[in-house]
């Protein structure tokens, strides 16, 4: 191989290294933006992020619910519904864990943590979607509860 200045020409680079290289890049720009999502968490909770945060709840409940109503149908595979279950999952986790430490403005607290506890309940609802990603009777179970914690979350969004 030829190498110059330590690198390898590009004519002589196999198909291999090359997707080593874009997957190291991918692994990189993953780390970066999950770096900057959490950084977005931080801060004093005011009137505007309580609204927007519920709105995120709200959308991470409603998403579930369709996934749920999916897989009770079986119009879902199986690898689709547990990772997406799990990513939503995640996402209220991470929610419910910075609604649940962060500082907030005087006067809102009760409705940040009232927010942090149902996405904390989003959360385990979907977590049980992922873990029985092909069992209707457990997706027909969460549809409605995903439906009434979505329409919690709006309710906190206003």
């Amino acid at each position: 191989m030829l190498e110059t200045n330590g690198h390898v020409s590009p004519r002589m680079r196999s198909s291999k290294t090359v997707v080593v290289a874009d997957s190291s890049r991918c692994v990189v720009v993953l780390a970066l933006l999950a770096v900057v999502v959490a950084g977005c968490n931080g801060g004093t909770v005011d009137k505007h992020a309580l609204k927007r945060d519920a709105e995120k709840v709200g959308s991470l409940a409603t998403e579930g619910e369709l996934l749920a109503n999916d897989v009770s149908k079986g119009a879902s595979t199986k690898y689709f519904a547990r990772v997406h279950a799990k990513e939503l999952s995640q996402a209220a986790a991470d929610l419910a864990d910075a609604l649940g430490k962060r500082p907030t403005s005087p006067g809102i607290t009760p409705d940040v943590r009232r927010l942090s506890r149902l996405a904390g309940k989003v959360s385990t609802q979907l977590e049980q979607l992922h873990l029985h990603p092909t069992e209707r009777r457990v997706a027909q179970s969460l549809e409605q509860p995903l439906a009434d914690d979505a329409e919690a979350a709006n309710k906190l969004a206003k």
